[in-house]
């Protein structure tokens, strides 16, 4: 009785129902009994009506069908989507997986955690690249926000709806990445509610099952709060987050994937915050970035670098992430694909040129990159670096 009292406590302070996942004590690794993957792993079963929404958000019919999706806007969407994914799948994901299969076959195998800061909600790069990962980490600035009540909106609401939308992952099937700026206006028009709509297209054109999503937020000591998902009414300060529970055909073990509405700069980043003491029990975690925006290369956040860098068995970027210079200093065996350039226009004083000397002494060395995805994909100049870590034993973070 006391344990409800103290949850229906932390709904109200934070606008929404749940349960606790604990910090780990002396920011031990091998505390982590009680990891988002391993408690994701047990057997679990899709959960219908969560799946259907999910699949319709997606612009994939499902069963049963809604009587709204013979209105126009909704065919139009998933034509559109359907056309798109299908570009989307040939020239980026289908390559991209058969590379990953040889290319980042130890790293994959090692990987128990992805950890994707500043990839806002693309999922879809992360589970082509690390299927096997039992948990995924996704980044952002961009809110959670909530999913769409399609049955009860109205036609014209649905309407805006699919057009934001597919404004919105159309963009990102193109390019292969999303721009801050485009997201925040098709945020701000109030109908695609954050990035979880947009995980959710991902994760069901992906040709995964939902399972759960459960609301996360911080608690007054530190530790995390998983509620049972509900629709926010006011948007919490950051951070704050969202689990989703997945499950891949044929494996009933589910997997997760939590996207956390964040600041990693140092001033909100650091040992003792309640996002660092989720961070902190991750294990045998694969760090992922690319189109970063440089912001690695600064010392505003040199705190979450220097958590990647202790922390990560293997870590995949391209050139906007951690630069090239602290992996040469640290030991790391890298290994490069794909060509080096000039960084784009919009982004000064972050060209790396011992990052090209390597390139260039690479030679044959150098392996090709069969797909593109960054900053460069109008020209397809794309680089990505991976590095393993030396053979030394994890720094542990302190936690305050």
């Amino acid at each position: 009785m006391g344990r409800a009292v103290t949850l229906l406590l932390l709904f109200i302070s934070f606008a929404f129902p749940a349960c606790r996942r604990s910090a780990v004590p002396d920011g031990s690794p091998a505390a982590s009994s009680t990891s988002g993957a391993a408690q994701a792993a047990a057997p679990r079963r899709a959960d219908p009506g969560l799946d259907l929404l999910f699949a319709r958000i997606a612009g994939l019919p499902g069963s049963p069908a809604a009587a709204w999706q013979d209105e126009a806007s909704w065919k139009t969407f998933s034509d559109l989507a359907d056309k798109d994914w299908k570009g989307f799948d040939t020239t980026v994901l289908e390559p991209m997986k058969v590379w990953a299969k040889i290319d980042l076959r130890e790293a994959r195998r090692a990987t128990e955690v992805l950890f994707y800061p500043f990839g806002g909600p693309d999922f879809v790069t992360a589970y082509s690249l690390f299927p096997e990962a039992r948990e995924t980490v996704l980044m952002g600035l961009e809110p959670v926000g909530n999913l769409p009540d399609l049955d009860r909106s109205t036609a014209a609401w649905r309407e805006s709806f699919f057009a934001d939308l597919g404004e919105l992952v159309s963009g990102f099937l193109r390019r292969g990445y999303f721009i801050t700026r485009e997201m925040n206006d098709v945020y701000s028009r109030g109908r695609v509610d954050g990035a979880l709509p947009v995980i959710a297209f991902f994760l069901r054109r992906g040709g995964y099952a939902v399972a759960d999503v459960r609301r996360l937020a911080p608690s007054a000591a530190g530790d995390w709060i998983e509620i049972p998902y509900e629709k926010l009414t006011t948007r919490p300060h950051r951070p704050y987050g969202v689990k989703i529970l997945y499950l891949k055909p044929g494996d009933p073990a589910a997997r997760s994937v939590t996207y956390f509405s964040c600041d990693v700069a140092n001033k909100a980043f650091e040992p003792g915050s309640s996002l660092y003491r989720f961070l902190a029990p991750l294990e045998r975690m694969t760090t992922f970035v690319k189109s970063g925006s440089y912001l690695l290369h600064w010392n505003d956040f040199s705190t979450v670098r220097r958590f990647i860098l202790d922390r990560s068995l293997f870590v995949l970027e391209d050139d906007t992430a951690v630069p090239y210079r602290f992996f040469k200093d640290g030991g790391w065996q890298v290994r490069l694909f794909g060509r080096y350039a000039t960084p784009v226009k919009d982004f000064t004083n972050v060209e790396q040129p011992d990052l090209r000397k390597a390139y260039e002494d690479g030679g044959s060395s150098v392996a090709p990159l069969p797909f593109h995805f960054g900053y460069r994909w109008r020209t397809q100049i794309d680089n990505l670096l991976l590095a393993k870590r030396p053979r030394r034993p994890y720094k542990i973070p302190v936690l305050r």
